[in-house]
């Protein structure tokens, strides 16, 4: 499970939040190529009973994205080759570090609306 980054924003003035809130929305942009995914490596065994694939050695690896879209419903496919898995894999990079940005943001109007201190739009 991904978990945010928790952000020590406590002991920070309210002037130093301001100007890294405004730093963060001048950086902030939504990738284009943003998944919000994973990429899973697996092993298998094939229906041949003689096999070596019954004995340890299995097959793959294959790699899937996976995209849980909602609780119990989820999207997988296999990646097909490595252009695939370096496109996947940039794609949910992009989206995670895309994502701590909003998360940092988060919790640093949180902790503004906290100490008493207006939001932008307000």
């Amino acid at each position: 499970m991904y978990m945010a980054k928790v952000h020590p924003f406590k002991h920070k003035s309210a002037r130093v939040l301001r100007q890294r809130r405004a730093a963060l929305l001048r950086q902030l942009a939504v990738p284009p190529q943003a998944i919000r995914a994973s990429v899973v490596e697996r092993f298998g065994t094939c229906g041949k009973a003689s096999c070596s694939c019954h004995r340890g050695a299995k097959h793959g690896p294959y790699y899937y994205l996976i995209q849980c879209v909602a609780v119990g419903h989820l999207r997988k496919f296999l990646l097909k080759g490595p252009r695939a898995l370096d496109t996947a894999r940039t794609a949910v990079s992009a989206f995670n570090t895309f994502y701590d940005g909003v998360e940092e943001l988060s919790q640093i109007n949180a902790e503004l609306l906290r100490r008493g201190d207006p939001l932008p739009g307000e």
